[in-house]
């Protein structure tokens, strides 16, 4: 081949498109960090679709999704299938068995490889801005282990908004105990669908066999580095309509029909959050504060506990009616959660958290994340 040959080739492989893709595969890899998306799911035929097309129509360029079926008896596999085969960028796993939801969500994260991570429900809906606007926040603050946007919070079937949930109340300059502290009594659990540093993820011990194992979770990550929000509404979260038993939370979480008689959660979550404190690598000194503030909190909420059932017996259904508001913004108010609806919200959340109008099958509170087995 001679120099004119050579020269014309070159010019044909630079103006290639093989050649002109590389290069922008490389250029958006470099500018823009690879997310990755977990949908762990079960039997979530009904909003799937719905749930990947709004990831889909995220404007922000690098991003995979994995979904991990577990064992879903509908067209869930079929949904994912079809996906998967229209896009290179989504990977798809099953389980033939139902495992529990801690087993997938923690399934979803090992197959991850992005700087950062995020967790998807197969019936939420986000705007296209929201990977974009929280990368963005992310890499302007890079002590930060998790964003999140303000989240519109609905029930299942109604179209009016029930509530507002942000993270105000975690300000940059708190320090690891304040924020450890602020993280017990004030986190909302929508906000575990935001977007994590996937480097601070591994330091925890992800999902544990308990139910509430999300919290403990979240616990452990406020360890690691800060919290930070993107303060405009960007996601749109879609509760059911009403809260699981106990026995139905330990067959969501863990996969198993029946709950034992010895197994309480409390005990549970509580051993979750010391072994995460006391492993964690932090000076001893932080450690003993942390374990301290962890006994003052628990010691209050069975205080409370203690109050609510004595007023429940005590009072008549009158004085119950009229004390709810009040034994609600003294004991239980949220500064990161903003009431759209009070009489929707007095119902689905203040009643039931007070437990005075419930059965005893269903006093026990969930704050489960969404992958129903039931």
């Amino acid at each position: 081949m001679n120099h004119g040959d050579l020269r014309r080739s070159f010019i044909n492989l630079w103006d290639g498109s093989e050649v002109n893709h590389k290069i922008n595969t490389m250029k958006i890899e470099i500018d823009y960090p690879l997310v990755s998306i977990g949908v762990p799911v079960y039997n979530g035929e009904k909003g799937l679709a719905s749930a990947l097309d709004s990831l889909f129509n995220q404007d922000y360029p690098n991003f995979e999704i994995i979904i991990s079926d577990n064992g879903s008896s509908d067209s869930t596999q079929y949904i994912c299938e079809e996906y998967a085969g229209r896009d290179s960028r989504v990977k798809h796993s099953r389980s033939e068995v139902n495992r529990g939801i801690v087993w997938n969500f923690n399934r979803v994260f090992s197959l991850s490889s992005g700087k950062y991570f995020m967790w998807a429900a197969h019936d939420d809906l986000r705007e296209s801005d929201f990977v974009s606007e929280c990368v963005r926040k992310m890499e302007q603050c890079p002590d930060a282990v998790l964003c999140q946007a303000h989240t519109a919070m609905f029930i299942e079937g109604r179209e009016d908004m029930l509530c507002i949930h942000d993270l105000e109340s975690f300000k940059a300059e708190m320090g690891l105990v304040e924020r450890y502290r602020e993280t017990l009594k004030f986190f909302p659990a929508t906000a575990i669908y935001g977007l994590y540093r996937s480097s601070a993820m591994r330091k925890t011990h992800m999902w544990q066999k308990s139910i509430a194992t999300d919290l403990a979770f979240i616990q452990e990550l406020s360890i690691y580095g800060e919290f930070v929000e993107v303060p405009k509404v960007l996601f749109k979260y879609i509760v059911r309509k009403k809260w699981n038993t106990v026995h139905q939370d330990y067959y969501n979480f863990l996969g198993k029909k029946k709950k034992p008689w010895w197994y309480l959660p409390f005990v549970a979550l509580l051993f979750c959050h010391c072994r995460s404190v006391i492993s964690a690598s932090i000076p001893l000194r932080i450690k003993t504060l942390l374990l301290w503030v962890l006994i003052k909190h628990e010691i209050g909420e069975i205080i409370m506990k203690i109050q609510k059932k004595l007023i429940g017996k005590l009072f008549t259904k009158k004085w119950k009616e009229k004390l709810t508001h009040t034994l609600y913004n003294r004991w239980m108010h949220n500064p990161n959660i903003r009431i759209i609806n009070d009489d929707l919200f007095l119902e689905r959340v203040i009643k039931p958290k007070l437990g005075w109008w419930t059965d005893k099958s269903t006093k026990y509170m969930s704050k489960q994340p969404k992958q129903d087995n039931t």
